[in-house]
């Protein structure tokens, strides 16, 4: 049951259930049965069998109403097959199903499915869900999955702040977690998408503070090939996996730098480690894009143009990738001797990608001259040229259109924005705004009114809510105009926010290491304090891949040592193996670096770089920054050798470090 995803392993799971079943319970026996009869023959129809499945836990229930796991479960697969094909029947029944499950446990983790259940009916449907989403994080206080869920059941309903709270929850109990148990955060399931949609809740909620620094900590966070990544191969090929906090985390940051016009922000963050430069073009198009905005909106018109040449070099880039990309698919598809039209739609599905990038590319450039052109008091053909951008927000449309005349139109998409927005303050802040200076001074006081119902959250210094001040000083305001923060009592009662565990990721103290290598010499990481140190644990000299991953490692070690960053590579072997290992360094015997004995494991063990079920050994590499925190990772059953995208990555986090 626990192995749902990984049906091999379950069905060997359930072969060994069977076998010992004579000594369950007639009840146990029926869900052996029932599991049993699923897993046995996987080439029988899907459908069936999962239809089949679901009597056998029908039976479970009607034979032992008083299984509250099996109610629970029959209630999970029902929602659950409604995604693979199976319609469900009726939501209402699997709720009737799930109020048994409560009455007779209240704070079952179930209610994540009751969440999911109306999650995916209609909008309306969301209020159904509240009593679970009031209590999902609160049965399951550990797993930041149950705190998010119920943040899908607040946002349905457009009640952000208790969106934000949820999220935030689960944001924290994520980085509990990370933290604990020393993994690489995008290593955990949905990390990234936690953190994002708070990032855009609190964008909505006017915390565009809180936002920024939370999409700088997804920025900061240690980068992985698998993971996440905004580098190229040494081929000069992006990488596979793209996504993740490195590009969630920019595209959000530069979403709320945008947003809330926080230009001095934008650029002093634009000349550090956190909005540097990429190898990517969307990326690097993204970052100049809110450059130039940034300079024009300070003012800075003379460095505009530098702005847009930097869009047009990544437009270039984005070609050459493209053509790179066509080429390499057309060979794939000849040497897999494909038909002409077969290799023409391998040509042009990897022609597609780059053709969208290279367009939105286009706009960028469209978009920073034509915010220049009305910075420098051009008027001529400006609304047809607004009409073609694609990317510029309702709100900004507005503002723009307001600006150049089109008065009606301005107004018209400022309403558009606020019905499209429901609950969000910027919409109601730019139509406040533009009501005001239309001269329909009772309108603006009105729509006053309502952002002002939802601005508990909302930060007082941006310049959107600057620009309002006539309109507070109307409504006869002075001095703190935002209501008290508070939550609905229907959100539930929560713990402290502050007890679930840390806003932000941030590296842990490495483990204490003490090792005997070459010549009897003794390594201890206290001894490497005040330099970095990139700790490689292999698997002794009989390991063929690891002696490959030191040999990969060896000509890099001269960049590591540019970048500050000193090596030791620590193995399974005893002191005297060691030498077995210096015969596979190749011509003259050596590595560049130390190595290390640990023939008991037990510094594997402390650094998490084991196995204790299969009681065997992990392969493992570590960046331990000058303060003996560990900023990078990699831990697994094969060897790290990417040590070209290694020695950037730790450059990158060095450069954090000293940022701190």
């Amino acid at each position: 049951m626990a192995n749902i995803n990984n049906a091999k392993r379950a069905a060997e799971l359930v072969k060994e259930a069977s076998k010992r079943k004579a000594v369950a319970s007639a009840r146990e026996q029926l869900w052996i049965d029932a599991l049993a009869e699923y897993h046995k023959d996987p080439a029988r129809n899907e459908t069936e069998r999962r239809r089949e499945y679901i009597r056998a836990l029908e039976n479970i229930v009607h034979k032992h109403p008083d299984d509250v796991e099996a109610k629970a479960f029959l209630a999970f697969h029902i929602w659950d097959n409604g995604s693979r094909g199976i319609p469900i029947g009726s939501a209402q029944a699997v709720e009737s199903l799930l109020k048994e499950v409560f009455a007779a446990q209240p704070n079952h983790p179930a209610h994540h499915y009751r969440i999911h259940l109306w999650d995916g009916e209609k909008e309306e449907s969301a209020v159904r869900a509240l009593p679970s989403a009031a209590l999902s994080g609160q049965s399951s206080p550990g797993v930041a999955h149950q705190w998010h869920m119920a943040g899908h059941t607040f946002n349905k309903l457009r009640r952000y702040p208790d969106t934000a709270w949820q999220q935030e929850a689960s944001v924290r109990v994520d980085n509990t977690q990370v933290m604990q148990d020393r993994l690489m955060p995008d290593q955990i399931h949905n990390y990234a998408h936690n953190s994002e949609w708070l990032v855009q809740t609190l964008n909505y909620l006017g915390s565009a503070s809180r936002a920024v620094s939370l999409a700088c900590n997804m920025i900061e966070m240690p980068r992985h090939p698998r993971f996440n990544t905004l580098d190229l191969r040494t081929n000069g090929t992006p990488y596979e996996v793209r996504g993740g906090t490195a590009v969630n985390g920019r595209r959000r940051l530069m979403e709320t730098l945008l947003r809330w016009e926080m230009w001095e922000t934008a650029l002093r963050l634009a000349d550090s480690a956190l909005l540097e430069p990429t190898d990517l073009p969307e990326e690097q198009g993204r970052r100049a894009r809110i450059v130039g905005l940034a300079h024009v909106g300070l003012g800075q018109l003379d460095r505009v143009p530098a702005d847009i040449e930097l869009v047009q070099r990544a437009m270039q880039h984005a070609r050459d990738l493209r053509r790179v990309a066509v080429d390499a698919a057309e060979a794939k598809a000849l040497s897999e001797k494909k038909g002409r039209g077969d290799v023409d739609k391998a040509m042009s599905d990897a022609l597609k990608p780059y053709s969208e990038v290279i367009e939105n590319l286009g706009d960028h450039v469209k978009e920073i001259e034509f915010a220049s052109d009305v910075a420098k008091g051009e008027t001529n053909g400006m609304l047809a040229r607004l009409e073609g951008l694609k990317s510029v927000s309702k709100e900004r449309q507005a503002r723009w259109r307001f600006r150049l005349g089109d008065r009606e139109k301005a107004l018209a998409l400022a309403r558009e924005a606020v019905e499209g927005g429901t609950n969000q303050v910027h919409p109601l802040l730019v139509r406040t705004e533009l009501l005001w200076g239309a001269g329909r001074t009772n309108e603006a006081l009105e729509v006053f009114g309502i952002l002002r119902e939802r601005a508990a959250w909302l930060e007082p210094g941006l310049p959107a809510v600057g620009r309002i001040a006539p309109v507070i000083a109307a409504a006869g305001l002075t001095g703190e105009w935002r209501p008290k923060a508070s939550y609905p009592a229907d959100s539930g009662k929560r713990p402290s926010i502050e007890s679930l565990g840390s806003f932000t990721w941030q590296p842990q103290p490495a483990p204490d290491l003490e090792v005997t290598g070459t010549g009897g010499r003794v390594h201890r990481l206290t001894g490497y304090r005040g330099r970095p140190l990139l700790v490689v644990f292999y698997l002794g000299h009989r390991c063929v891949h690891c002696m490959e991953q030191l040999q990969q490692l060896a000509p890099r070690a001269k960049e590591f040592g540019e970048a500050g960053i000193d090596i030791l590579a620590v193995g399974t072997d005893t002191p005297e193996g060691l030498d077995k290992t210096l015969a596979n360094a190749g011509p003259g015997g050596v590595f560049p670096f130390p190595l290390a004995a640990d023939p008991s494991r037990a510094a594997f063990r402390a650094w998490h770089a084991h196995d204790d079920f299969e009681d065997v050994p992990l392969h493992g590499v570590f960046l331990v920054d000058a303060e003996g925190r560990v900023r990078w990772q990699d831990i697994g059953p094969e060897p790290f050798t990417d040590f070209h995208f290694l020695v950037r990555e730790s450059r990158r986090l060095l450069r954090l470090q000293r940022r701190e």
